[in-house]
């Protein structure tokens, strides 16, 4: 890693209208990504957007900038592109605009809605399970480890009196499962926000410290 310049990679995944774009445009703190809402996926294929924070924290008395990259993706399940269609455009583009590979993935569910079908089909992008034998597919084994859960929407619990805490005791089995293979690493955010970078320092952080943990190690697409 270089001395004074520290790069995150950060790819994007999740199904149409779980607020995974705004979740992009959180992170960089303006509105880079198309987000909007629509009967279908508005991501139509990859998009990268890059941002400098000056200054993003301090190492050995100086200050260290980061330089953030954030590659949007296809939703999925997608109602014109098919799994293997999804893949290929999302390995293609890490391979061209994203070197050395995700350094983190934010994979993007909607806590305003239950876990459902659509949600584990979302999962397949990572992974497949064939004869009830777990084969990796397109992000390897260490996926898991790289990614955080983010749950969009979360002005949604407000509005209903509903903490996180509440929110994750009452999901589903199913969520718990995903959850708890992730070390139970999760942030809720709220996308409608006019401060992008109210919401978006404390998520940015918490990807840092996954890259951090991870030694910078980057995903390898299969």
């Amino acid at each position: 890693m270089d001395a004074e310049v520290l790069r995150l990679n950060v790819l994007l995944l999740g199904r149409p209208q779980s607020g995974k774009s705004a979740t992009g445009n959180t992170l960089l703190g303006s509105w880079e990504f198309p987000s909007r809402f629509s009967p279908g996926a508005v991501t139509q294929e990859c998009q990268l957007c890059c941002r400098m924070f000056p200054g993003f924290m301090r190492r050995q008395g100086s200050e260290v900038a980061l330089r953030l990259q954030v590659l949007d993706t296809p939703a999925y399940p997608h109602c014109l592109l098919s799994l293997e269609k999804v893949k290929e455009e999302i390995s293609g583009s890490v391979e061209r605009v994203l070197h050395p590979g995700p350094h983190v993935v934010a994979l993007v569910l909607r806590a305003d809605v239950p876990f459902c079908e659509e949600d584990c089909e979302l999962i397949q992008l990572a992974e497949n399970e064939d004869d009830g034998a777990l084969h990796v597919d397109l992000l390897g084994p260490a996926w898991r480890s790289h990614t955080l859960l983010v749950l969009s929407r979360s002005d949604s619990l407000d509005r209903a009196g509903v903490s996180g805490e509440e929110y994750l005791r009452q999901a589903s089995g199913a969520f718990q499962t995903l959850l708890q293979s992730l070390e139970h690493r999760h942030h809720f955010v709220d996308n409608s926000t006019a401060w992008l970078h109210t919401e978006g320092r404390p998520l940015l952080e918490k990807l840092f410290s996954i890259a951090r943990h991870n030694k910078y190690k980057a995903l390898q697409l299969r």
